[in-house]
């Protein structure tokens, strides 16, 4: 079998695969985002509190300090075991994905709040500015900016990081793979095409960045 026809063949089970990626993607980044900003605004100099601070801090070093691997070893068959729940694989992975980065998320949008000269807040208190509306309309806007090529690389890596979660039996786009891979004995013509396939979904998720950043900068 040539290696075009071999590639044609196994084409819709690499396709199903890299939707399931992307719905991972999408799911987690979804976590890492929304609770990664607001746990970067809690541990802020300025908004900081010296109890949920430091309980803030310990998530973080426990989030970034264990391979994220582990982690997802330890949602999917420690903790349903502790709690006597059910979890499926996917939903463990997404969520353990989705709190891993969240704690990378967390350290960029804290350094983005801190680089904020204190000069903004205080003038925006002189305005008649909540705190809130501060941190909504002046603070964040001007974190997301600078952030924003780190937050990119973070995603990104997010992105290929979903590879990983094949080893508890997601049919990802690296999970078809092997499993087609088992089939057909070609390892070298499915490596090379999802490798081709991750290559374009990281693309085209770097055009959306340099896009929005782009936006953001006008």
């Amino acid at each position: 079998m040539s290696t075009i026809t071999s590639i044609m063949q196994a084409l819709p089970l690499l396709m199903q695969g890299a939707a399931k990626t992307l719905q991972l993607w999408f799911g987690s980044f979804f976590i890492a985002l929304s609770i990664g900003t607001i746990w970067g605004i809690l541990r802020s100099n300025k908004l900081r509190g010296p109890v949920l601070g430091k309980m803030l801090d310990g998530i973080t070093f426990i989030l970034r300090g264990i391979p994220f691997y582990v982690q997802m070893l330890i949602a999917y068959f420690v903790l349903p075991d502790l709690l006597g729940i059910n979890v499926s694989a996917a939903t463990a992975s997404i969520c353990s994905l989705g709190l891993c980065s969240a704690g990378y998320v967390s350290q960029i949008i804290r350094g983005g709040i801190n680089t904020i000269v204190a000069g903004q807040w205080e003038a925006a208190k002189v305005l008649g500015y909540s705190t809130m509306n501060t941190l909504r309309y002046i603070i964040l806007p001007q974190t997301l900016r600078n952030a924003l090529p780190s937050l990119s690389g973070e995603f990104d890596q997010l992105l290929k990081t979903t590879s990983v979660i094949s080893a508890i039996g997601v049919l990802d786009l690296t999970g078809a793979a092997r499993n087609i891979i088992a089939r057909e004995m070609n390892p070298m013509t499915m490596y090379m095409t999802i490798a081709c396939i991750y290559l374009l979904m990281s693309s085209m998720l770097n055009i959306l960045s340099a896009a929005f950043e782009q936006r953001l900068q006008s």
